[in-house]
């Protein structure tokens, strides 16, 4: 079904997002040193993607569940 593609593309995409941010392991980088801005810029832009790809597997799955519960 497309459907169902179409929302293991979205959860790929979050759970891509999710090992990008993860990657950076900035608990580490903090307990040895302090974190730069550079450290913290591309956290934050790590976060956003991540939160942006959440937002769309929210969206989606509220769409399968409401077509599924017509």
């Amino acid at each position: 079904m497309a459907t169902d593609q179409v929302l293991l593309d979205v959860f790929a995409e979050a759970r891509r997002t999710w090992d990008d941010l993860v990657s950076l392991q900035p608990d580490i980088k903090a307990a040895s040193s302090h974190l730069t801005a550079d450290d913290l810029a591309e956290l934050e832009k790590r976060v956003g993607a991540h939160y942006e790809a959440v937002q769309s597997l929210a969206n989606a799955l509220e769409r399968v569940w409401s077509a599924s519960h017509r």
